[in-house]
């Protein structure tokens, strides 16, 4: 063999277009695995990081909260606002040690464009999963978030023995607020009830809207003393809070039940307990809150409109 001759079978280097593109490819597959943004954000910064020598990114979602860090600042950086199919999809601040220089940018631009499309359908993915759970006219959690929620609620409770209570709120003479000033003014008093109920409780408080003219406040690791408190705390928030729509009087009562730390059987039994108080509460004239029934008295106490 010539001493020029090269073996047939000898590899021939691999172009770097074929490596630049099969590591894009790579960097896309791993991206359309996730629908969540932060974790699609984080596979996006690990496959470039090592690439241009990134020492961290700060990702700022478009919706509240959604801010995303990894990795650590550095002495400089550069920021993008990223835009798919007119929506914004959020901001990248990358960080590093030394300059960018104007190649740099142009090939983190082009890796950039890698992300858009699976970062919108992330962020429309995320945005229907929250729409499925939010009532549309008062922004609150809706009935399948409830039902979640109480789930969740008693499976904590009974691994830690401890309290919860639930409140069933309702407005007062809704039907005649509709009749009357028509289900404008009614979808009016809903929203308005729903901040007011929100004003009212703490951050570890949950609300929803259960329907119609319902409402249901639960209230984690609080005991049947403590519920009837905010119980009557609340009430009196809601009629505040409403007491300036012109020519309205809006005021709600309140049903109140309580998981015991010993036990409680089921959900069912929970808010039927709470239903039945709220009954005696607008029986006894409305505008109040009523405790359930106890096993041992039959009896409830129920505290009058102040």
């Amino acid at each position: 063999m010539p001493d020029d001759a090269q073996p047939l079978h000898r590899q021939q280097p691999r172009a770097p277009q074929k490596d630049a593109a099969e590591q894009r490819l790579g960097l896309l597959q791993r991206l359309m695995t996730t629908q969540e943004p932060g974790t699609m954000v984080t596979r996006f910064y690990d496959g470039v990081a090592p690439l241009l020598s990134l020492k961290g990114v700060r990702y700022e979602a478009p919706v509240p909260g959604g801010i995303v860090d990894i990795g650590n600042t550095g002495r400089h950086q550069c920021d993008y606002a990223l835009h798919g199919s007119g929506q914004p999809l959020g901001s990248l601040l990358f960080y590093r040690d030394r300059r960018f220089s104007e190649m740099e940018l142009a090939r983190l631009e082009e890796w950039l464009s890698l992300l858009v499309v699976p970062l919108s359908n992330a962020l429309n993915y995320q945005n229907a999963v929250r729409l499925a759970s939010v009532d549309a006219l008062t922004g609150l959690g809706n009935r399948a978030a409830l039902d979640a929620a109480l789930h969740r609620e008693l499976r904590l409770a009974e691994r830690c023995g401890s309290e919860f209570s639930l409140l069933l709120v309702d407005v007062d003479h809704f039907k005649q607020i509709n009749d009357r000033w028509g289900h404008s003014r009614g979808d009016q008093v809903l929203r308005e009830v729903g901040k007011a109920i929100s004003h009212a409780c703490r951050e570890t408080d949950l609300v929803y809207r259960y329907g119609g003219e319902e409402f249901v406040v639960l209230l984690s690791g609080t005991d049947a003393g403590g519920a009837q408190t905010f119980a009557e705390r609340l009430r009196k928030a809601v009629q505040t809070w409403l007491s300036d729509m012109e020519r309205l009087s809006v005021t709600v009562s309140i049903g109140v039940s309580t998981r015991k730390p010993e036990g409680e059987t089921s959900i069912h039994s929970l808010f039927d307990r709470a239903d039945q108080a709220l009954y005696r509460a607008k029986a006894q004239g409305r505008n109040r809150v009523a405790m359930e029934l106890t096993c041992h008295t039959g009896e409830a106490p129920c505290v009058q409109a102040g």
